[in-house]
């Protein structure tokens, strides 16, 4: 029972590292889970967009509330809030403090999230291979508009055989991956 109290007075009293910490562990779960995920893009224009701003956006979404649940200062903060006025006054500037240090933590595994994933650079590809003005690439010439749109959301597919040893695809797709990262 004593190493159950030290524990937790440890934990009590320092309680700005355990949870930089938690932040930090969160941090490195998302890289993790991106580096374990195989993206794969769908290849057709309609879904490309959606299914990469999906996987670019979702996650951290759900890490950010992640962090602000784990967040030991949340319930204070709310404890602060509901509290009856009574003869203190409710002090709003603690509570912004507290509400910007809790928002500071939990936007750390989101934005590691979406730095590793500009990094990679295939979401983005995937993204915005369709939005690529093609006049500026060799291999769109003399190509009706619905095929140049065809051919661009095939981009990130190396393993089609339209764009396998397309040049213009290695072109779309290193400017692509400049823009992103």
């Amino acid at each position: 029972m004593d190493r159950f109290r030290m524990i937790f007075q440890y934990f009590q009293s320092n309680s700005e590292s355990v949870m930089n910490g938690i932040c930090g562990l969160l941090a490195l779960a998302s890289v993790k889970m991106y580096t374990s995920f195989d993206f794969s893009c769908p290849c057709l224009p309609q879904y490309n967009v959606a299914y990469s701003l999906g996987v670019m956006f979702i996650p951290p979404i759900i890490l950010f509330l992640c962090g602000l649940i784990l967040n030991r200062q949340s319930l204070v903060m709310l404890e602060e809030w509901r509290r009856p006025a009574g003869r203190r006054k409710k002090d709003l500037a603690v509570i912004r403090y507290m509400c910007s240090s809790i928002v500071q933590r939990a936007m750390v595994a989101p934005v590691v999230w979406i730095i590793v994933t500009l990094l990679d650079g295939k979401c983005l590809i995937c993204a915005f291979s369709g939005s690529v003005d093609p006049e500026k690439f060799v291999g769109f010439a003399n190509v009706s508009t619905v095929q140049v749109q065809q051919l661009l959301a095939k981009v990130p597919c190396k393993d089609d055989e339209l764009m396998r040893n397309n040049t213009s695809r290695k072109a779309v797709s290193r400017y692509l991956r400049c823009c992103s990262q």
